[in-house]
Order: structure tokens, then C-alpha cells, then sequence
């Protein structure tokens, strides 16, 4: 399990991978909170839980990565530890725990303002060894 930056012109562009989507989901949330507070201490304080329900494996990769976002955008919240119970039938169901704490100025420090979790180039795929999410972010 790992995730990376990879180069783009103008916005964040990242990969992560896994042994299940699960996995690879996880690690796309951590690269997502990596890009925004780099290496600062999360502490998962507060949890907050939520569910999707869609039909591709894509758009569930953008809607988990979006919600997370809006909490922190909305709220503050900078999240560090995720728990995903991923249920396939018919399309996914994932439900979320999303453990992290409120941003706090005197202990982390914000490297770069993400606004959204765009549609372009979107890759959420089982590859031969496990599952690979490729995300755009404007910034």
C-alpha cells in the first residue's frame, strides 16, 4: 500500500494502490490530507461517519475523496486514520469512519489549498496485484 504525486501542469494529480479497493481508497485519503498539511500530527480526536452507495468503482473513489474534502473545507477537520467497511452488490456500498481532528494553526501547517476532486482522468481499477486510484485535484 502506498501513494505517490505525480507530475501535472497546474493541479495535484496523485496514485494510490492497495491490495483491495479498500486499501487503495485509504491510502488516496491519506495522500489527500499529505498534499494539504504535508507532514503535521493529525490526531484522530473526532470521528465522522458516512456512507455511499454507487454503481463504479470511480465515482466512488471521487464522492469518498469529495465528502472528505468538504469536511475540510466546511469543518476544519483534517482527518489521519480511516476505517472502510466495502460492501459489493449490484454497485458498492461503503460505509466511513474517518477518525482526525479540527485544524489547529499552532500545529499544522496547510502546503497547499485543494478545492475540489475533479472528474479528469479519473482511475479507480483492479490491476494485477491489487487496485490503483489515480485522482486530479484543483488547487
Amino acid at each position: 500500500m502506498a501513494f505517490e504525486f505525480l507530475e501535472h501542469t497546474a493541479d495535484l494529480k496523485f496514485r494510490a494502490s492497495g491490495d483491495s479497493f479498500s486499501a487503495a481508497l485509504t491510502e488516496s485519503a491519506k495522500a489527500l490530507f499529505t498534499a494539504i498539511a504535508g507532514d503535521s500530527e493529525i490526531r484522530p480526536e473526532k470521528e465522522h461517519r458516512f456512507t455511499i452507495k454507487i454503481h463504479k468503482p470511480q465515482l466512488l473513489a471521487r464522492d469518498f475523496l469529495a465528502e472528505l474534502l468538504y469536511q475540510f473545507s466546511a469543518e476544519h477537520m483534517l482527518f489521519s486514520e480511516f476505517e472502510l467497511d466495502l460492501k459489493e452488490a449490484m454497485g458498492y456500498k461503503l460505509d466511513v469512519i474517518a477518525r482526525g481532528e479540527p485544524f489547529d494553526e499552532s500545529r499544522h501547517k496547510l502546503i497547499k489549498e485543494v478545492k475540489a476532486v475533479t472528474y479528469h482522468d479519473l482511475v479507480a481499477e483492479e490491476r494485477e496485484g491489487g487496485w490503483v486510484i489515480e485522482v486530479i485535484c484543483d488547487t
